[in-house]
């Protein structure tokens, strides 16, 4: 995995195959993670707590009166943690495939939302009999968007393909 060349990850899978040498890929990723995260609070909390003996705060006022963070990760943990969130970013949350699908769910939502505020008739007749009853403009675009954010990006894509009559799965 690429991950397990970032800082901290990888000594964290280096540490799981040490233990557990032959532990599935699932449960391997699942135990670094959770080192990951352990290494996370452990650092957070001996940071913390070597920066509030460093201050003398001895109350909660004393902290405000500081005007610098108290709780925070020490440094080399904070640079870890900005090479992870950049590889994240480029690697997952802007991937190709991500973003793919980011296009399909936001044509769904940019068809469906208009639709469905103007012909509540449409949704489920619970959500169809609220929406009609709204007071104002407000409150019923509040409503419409309730509904659409409950939906699973499933279902959404099949009551687009069924009022729409156009099938998004092969949208690019």
């Amino acid at each position: 995995e690429e991950s397990a060349e970032l800082p901290m990850v990888g000594a964290a899978y280096a540490e799981v195959d040490r233990l557990y040498p032959d532990t599935d890929s699932y449960r391997r990723r699942h135990e670094a993670l959770r080192r990951v995260f352990g290494v996370m609070v452990g650092d957070v909390i001996e940071t913390s707590a070597k920066l509030l003996k460093e201050t003398g705060a001895q109350s909660p006022d004393d902290i405000r009166h500081l005007g610098r963070p108290v709780i925070r990760f020490s440094d080399p943990v904070w640079q870890d943690l900005r090479e992870i969130r950049k590889f994240l970013f480029t690697r997952m949350y802007r991937a190709p495939s991500v973003m793919e699908n980011r296009e399909k769910v936001t044509k769904v939502v940019e068809d469906l939302f208009p639709l469905f505020l103007s012909q509540p008739n449409l949704l489920p007749r619970h959500w169809a009999a609220a929406i009609e009853a709204a007071e104002d403009e407000t409150t019923l675009a509040r409503m419409v968007s309730d509904y659409i954010a409950g939906m699973t990006d499933r279902f959404a894509l099949q009551e687009h393909a069924r009022i729409f009559g156009s099938d998004l799965r092969s949208f690019r």
